[in-house]
């Protein structure tokens, strides 16, 4: 039997999933909501004038696109980056795990280690081909001694560089390892604010040398798991301090799970955060609307995940009652599974909608149907969108 991906003339693909972790092509895809695509990409634009980098909040119900909707942002800014921004995109994807004993430290070093040693020890190099004084330059990045110490560390080899990334991401030091640098304190010792001045100096580092630090930071309903008061203050004042006027350098884009935005963490719904970000950078993502929002969705997702020229030749050569756009699907099936969609407000979601469109295909393919039909549609669809 003739191959799934074949049978329904796939380009370079196993189904019609799609998940830019597992395909990095997949980025590129933004199906079915031109209005949220717009707002986004004008929030980005504005975003690099002032205050200098993007600082959004991305968030909707499970399978609304959150996860989709940041990797598409990401390469918004890597294939087509807006003209004001002053430097090259240097995105960071990270998945946040809080337990209910995080702090900022926690948090902080998940940044860190995403980041990366060799990315920052990089930039001091090339800081110092451009400069004939590095010491000079690094303490114009930072209003800490320590952090330009420890960066100025970077450059060298041995054992002292890793001291000094440890330092940098909050790890503690021994006394002898912190005299060794001829730093004075451990990092965060007075507070999550010590933390956060470590990244937004990277940042500055970032745009001496031409490049702008953006972290894409998924799954953040993960704060709601941290429990002790002190630990919840840490990283409230962590992002509070990320997302103030003065930090142009650092720019985060979040995206968090709410079915409505009472239900979104309440560190990032608290008035100094959202004052500070913007009501217009938290930018929702709800179920698509009505059946025909249904059809343009799936109906773009056909068309960019099918061979277009192989898909017409086996509707030319079966006589398939169908057309590109629909195809695999019978017209009237088409019509059906927008219709099952949207019967349930709250399951018109990408995810459900995705995961109909596989297991109807599936089912075809295993009938040997050259298209998907209502019968296929209504033995699947009630049970996805139930």
């Amino acid at each position: 039997m003739t191959e799934f991906p074949k049978w329904f003339c796939l380009k370079d693909r196993l189904n019609f999933t799609i998940d830019p972790q597992i395909n990095p092509d997949d980025a590129r895809f933004y199906f079915g909501r031109d209005d949220i695509k717009m707002r986004l990409q004008r929030q980005l634009r504005r975003a690099f004038i002032a205050p200098g980098v993007p600082k959004l909040m991305v968030w909707g119900p499970y399978g609304s696109g959150k996860t989709q909707t940041l990797f598409y942002l990401e390469h918004y800014l890597q294939t087509d980056t807006p003209s004001s921004c002053q430097g090259v995109p240097h995105t960071l994807y990270v998945t946040v795990e809080m337990r209910s004993n995080s702090t900022a430290s926690h948090l902080h070093m998940q940044l860190m280690e995403a980041l990366g040693k060799e990315t920052v020890a990089g930039w001091v190099r090339r800081l110092f081909d451009q400069v004939s004084n590095l010491d000079a330059a690094l303490q114009e990045l930072t209003d800490d001694p320590n952090i330009a110490l420890a960066l100025k560390e970077l450059r060298a080899a041995g054992d002292s560089t890793f001291v000094a990334w440890r330092w940098l991401t909050g790890q503690s030091l021994k006394t002898g390892e912190l005299s060794g640098l001829s730093l004075t304190r451990n990092l965060g010792d007075v507070g999550a604010g010590d933390l956060v001045n470590v990244l937004v100096s990277i940042g500055n580092l970032a745009s001496r040398v031409g490049e702008k630090l953006i972290f894409l930071l998924d799954e953040l309903e993960e704060l709601q798991n941290v429990k002790a008061g002190d630990a919840s203050e840490s990283i409230h004042q962590y992002f509070r301090r990320l997302a103030e006027p003065a930090n142009a350098s650092v720019g985060f884009l979040i995206g968090f799970k709410a079915d409505v935005f009472d239900d979104s963490p309440q560190i990032l719904q608290r008035g100094d955060i959202m004052g500070r970000v913007g009501p217009s950078n938290y930018v929702d993502i709800p179920p698509l609307p009505a059946v025909s929002d249904v059809k343009t969705f799936v109906s773009e997702l056909l068309k960019n995940l099918i061979d277009q020229e192989q898909a017409q030749a086996s509707i030319t050569e079966h006589n398939l009652d169908t057309e590109l756009g629909i195809y695999p699907f019978e017209r009237s099936a088409f019509e059906l599974l927008a219709d099952y969609a949207t019967q349930d407000p709250a399951r018109a979601l990408p995810r459900y909608i995705i995961n109909a469109i596989n297991e109807c295909a599936i089912q075809a393919w295993d009938e040997e149907k050259h298209l998907v039909d209502e019968e296929i549609v209504n033995s699947v669809a009630q049970y996805v969108f139930a």
